[in-house]
């Protein structure tokens, strides 16, 4: 499943961009993340703990900074995750872009993902839904930390993501599609009755 996200980040682009290759400091910026300090073999070990209603599922992963152009500002990562108990798994490859604009920089990000598992069943749109929320959050802290500093306004280890407002948005705008048809739907009903 390929995903594409466009978030906007109140920063230069030098700090932006220096910002965006820091995986520690990104994964702090994501509830429910934990990462290893140091890289073993160019790798960062961590877990996530993502809450969906009544139900938490943890992962245990690593990502990798795969490729850097420093001048087009282009990057990507692999990440692979599995469910601590469970059968479920995810892998990813992320690309960013980044582009300076009017005083803020603008991050393009495409994830090609793949799921299995339960999480697997939640559809495309659902997916997108979670991935806008959680890139939003995302750039909403990587921003407080750029300008207030490093430590600023890092997520909570302890607390873990919770998806639902995030798959509740898609759900309930595919409900108010589907009410607006059927309300359109009695509205012309009702004038080609009357004649």
């Amino acid at each position: 499943m390929k995903l594409t996200n466009d978030l906007r980040v109140s920063a230069s682009m030098p700090e932006t961009w220096r910002t965006l290759l820091d995986v520690p400091r990104v994964a702090r910026a994501l509830p429910g993340a934990t990462i290893d300090a140091e890289p073993v073999d160019g790798a960062f070990r961590g877990r996530l703990k993502i809450k969906l209603g009544p139900v938490t599922a943890e992962y245990t992963g690593r990502a990798q900074l795969q490729d850097v152009d420093e001048d087009e500002h282009i990057a990507s990562f692999h990440v692979t995750g599995r469910e601590a108990r469970g059968q479920g798994t995810a892998e990813a490859t992320i690309t960013i872009r980044a582009r300076a604009e009017a005083g803020s920089t603008r991050v393009l990000v495409e994830t090609d993902l793949q799921v299995t598992g339960r999480q697997a069943q939640l559809g495309r749109g659902i997916m997108e839904g979670v991935a806008s929320g959680v890139l939003g959050d995302v750039a909403a802290r990587l921003q407080r930390s750029i300008v207030e500093g490093e430590g600023a306004d890092g997520a909570s280890a302890d607390e873990a993501f919770d998806a639902r407002g995030a798959v509740l948005r898609p759900v309930l705008e595919r409900v108010a599609i589907l009410l607006a048809g059927v309300l359109a739907g009695l509205g012309l009903g009702r004038v080609v009755w009357r004649r």
